[in-house]
C-alpha cells in the first residue's frame, strides 16, 4: 500500500469506505486519513493504488470530457488507446501515471530545481517550469495539474502557457486552493526575481521536495485571468453519486481551449 507522507496522520476508522477505485478499477477500502482535520479531498485513500479523493475526482473529469462518460478503470486505460491522444501531467510519480504508465500518449513533467528545463528525466518525464513550458503550441488533448499552481511564482504565466501547448478543444484539468466567496490572497508578492513576503508563510508537502511555499489562495478573480486567457472554464463539485469511488470533498476547474 502507498501511502502519502505528511508529517501527521489521524486515521477516522468510522469514516472508511468501501467502493471501486476508478484509477486502478479494484474493489477497495478507501482509508480516511485526515491531514487538515476539515475534509477529505486529499484523504480517503485506495488500498490498492494509494490514490486520494481528489486524484480520482480529476481522473473522473478527465474521462468524462474526453470519453464521453466516466467511472471504471476500462474507461482510464481507453485514454491511451485513443489514435493520436496525448496527455500531460505534472504528477510524474502519481497514481495515474502508475495506472496507465507514461508514453508517448501519456507524458509527465516534474520541476526538478538545478535541471535544466525540457530535459528528459527518464523516458517520457520531463524537467518542466509550468511558466515556461518548453512543449510546442497544441500538443496535447488534456494537461493536468493538482495542486501545483499556488506554488507558482508566476502562475499568470503558467495560465498563458498551459492554453498555447493545449490543442484547440482541449481541457485544462486543474485543483487548486481556491475561495469561491472573495479574492485571491496572496501571501508572497512576486517582483522580477524577488520574492516580497506579505502574509505568515504558507508551505505544503511535496514527495520530492519537501514543503514548499505556497505563494497564494486563488478567488473569484481567477475566473476573468481565465476568460483573458481564452479560456472557458467550469468547476465540478463531487456529488453523493462520486461516493462510490471514494470522492468526498472535492472540487476540480476544467478549462477548455
Amino acid at each position: 500500500m502507498i501511502l502519502p507522507k505528511p508529517k501527521s496522520i489521524v486515521f477516522n476508522t468510522s469514516k472508511h469506505r468501501y467502493g471501486k477505485c476508478n484509477i486502478c478499477g479494484k474493489r477497495t477500502i478507501f482509508w480516511a486519513i485526515d491531514f487538515s482535520g476539515r475534509c477529505f479531498r486529499n484523504s480517503m485513500i485506495c488500498f490498492h493504488c494509494g490514490s486520494s479523493a481528489r486524484n480520482r475526482h480529476v481522473t473522473l473529469i478527465v474521462t468524462e470530457k474526453i470519453l464521453g462518460k466516466a467511472g471504471s478503470q476500462a474507461c482510464l486505460s481507453a485514454l491511451s488507446a485513443l489514435p493520436k491522444f496525448r496527455m500531460l501531467n505534472t504528477d510524474p510519480d502519481g497514481s495515474m501515471a502508475k495506472a496507465l504508465g507514461v508514453s508517448e500518449h501519456y507524458l509527465c513533467s516534474g520541476y526538478y530545481p538545478g535541471v535544466e528545463p525540457g530535459k528528459e528525466i527518464r523516458p517520457f518525464v520531463y524537467c518542466q517550469d509550468v511558466s515556461r513550458l518548453t512543449f510546442e503550441d497544441d500538443s496535447f488533448d488534456v494537461v493536468v495539474t493538482e495542486d501545483v499552481l499556488e506554488h507558482v511564482r508566476k502562475s499568470d504565466n503558467a495560465f498563458t502557457e498551459i492554453y498555447r501547448v493545449l490543442k484547440p478543444g482541449g481541457c485544462h484539468v486543474f485543483t487548486i486552493p481556491f475561495f469561491f466567496d472573495k479574492k485571491t490572497l496572496y501571501r508572497v508578492e512576486v517582483i522580477g526575481e524577488e520574492d516580497k513576503v506579505l502574509l505568515p508563510p504558507e508551505y505544503h508537502y511535496d514527495a520530492l521536495r519537501g514543503d514548499i511555499l505556497s505563494y497564494r489562495t486563488f478567488g473569484i478573480d481567477l475566473y476573468e485571468l481565465l476568460d483573458l486567457v481564452g479560456f472557458r472554464t467550469e468547476v465540478h463539485f463531487a456529488s453523493f453519486f462520486d461516493h462510490r469511488f471514494g470522492i468526498y470533498d472535492s472540487f476540480v476547474f476544467c478549462s477548455v481551449k
